[in-house]
């Protein structure tokens, strides 16, 4: 667990330490590139490349040991299905949240196939490193349930690392731009913005996506669900996105598909065969 916790360090360390670099280097050749998001892809790509290098070490010998494995469609739809029905009771029990928006309206093909995109890609790559990878490795470390526990807060610690600062092609940037962007990327956690209701239900977030992928430890699964919620959540014009993330209700309701989950995902062996007979109880 040291180990994968090293590597993270370093990822955003790089990143801010090259930046600066690499954004001189290409700020010519793409128009109108942005610094945080240069940055923002180059902490991915020495995270993905550090895994890569040091997969043994982390006991990542397959990509069955991350969750990529047979079956890939029923699991995948199970998600799928799950998603829809987290947001229908979202929708049907929350009418507060509901804004002056008229009728429901399809976005348009292009819009379509782009929230597409972006609820595909981000549910692969943050289910690799969320539940494949940390989930797995603390698991193996400190046992299934502090991993459950730990890899739902790391993945609403996540969502917090969204500072905007203004940097842009006409921003003059120095060897240390990197570091003040690191600094003030972790602003919101260091000032215990994650204590809020966003912070509760990103949380629960991350216990129901933990919770579906243990039962047989296939990653499709967390995909479909975590790829439908952000489908579904975008196509609808009735409630903002980060409005539900601010409702306590949607915590609530979240607290429920969590017991849910629990009961009927969660089954009595290794380490939490004592503690389940406890549960039972």
């Amino acid at each position: 667990m040291f180990v994968l916790f090293a590597l993270i360090f370093f990822s955003f360390f790089l990143s801010a330490l090259l930046s600066p670099v690499i954004y001189s280097l290409l700020s010519p050749l793409i128009e109108h590139l942005s610094f945080l998001r240069l940055y923002h892809r180059l902490v991915e790509i020495f995270l993905i490349l550090f895994l890569l290098l040091f997969r043994k070490q982390l006991g990542l010998f397959h990509w069955s040991d991350v969750g990529f494995k047979k079956p890939l469609f029923k699991p995948l739809f199970q998600g799928i299905a799950l998603s829809l029905l987290i947001i229908v009771f979202s929708l049907a029990a929350q009418p507060s949240l509901f804004g002056s928006q008229g009728p429901w309206r399809m976005p348009g093909g292009n819009d379509l196939f782009k929230i597409f995109i972006k609820a595909a890609s981000v549910a692969i790559i943050e289910e690799l490193i969320m539940r494949g990878i940390l989930l797995g490795v603390i698991s193996r470390s400190a046992g299934e349930l502090w991993g459950l526990f730990c890899s739902s807060a790391l993945y609403s610690f996540s969502h917090f690392l969204n500072a905007q600062p203004s940097f842009s092609s006409s921003t003059q940037l120095h060897l240390n731009s990197g570091f003040l962007l690191l600094g003030k990327t972790f602003q919101p956690l260091l000032g215990l913005e994650w204590l809020s209701t966003k912070g509760l239900i990103l949380f629960l977030l991350g216990i129901i996506l933990g919770l579906v992928y243990r039962k047989e430890k296939n990653l499709w699964r967390p995909i479909g669900v975590h790829g439908g919620i952000v489908f579904f959540a975008h196509i609808q014009n009735w409630i903002d996105p980060e409005r539900w993330l601010n409702d306590f209700k949607e915590a609530l309701l979240l607290s429920f598909f969590c017991t849910i989950l629990w009961i009927f995902c969660t089954r009595p062996y290794g380490k939490w065969r004592r503690e389940l007979k406890i549960f039972f109880l």
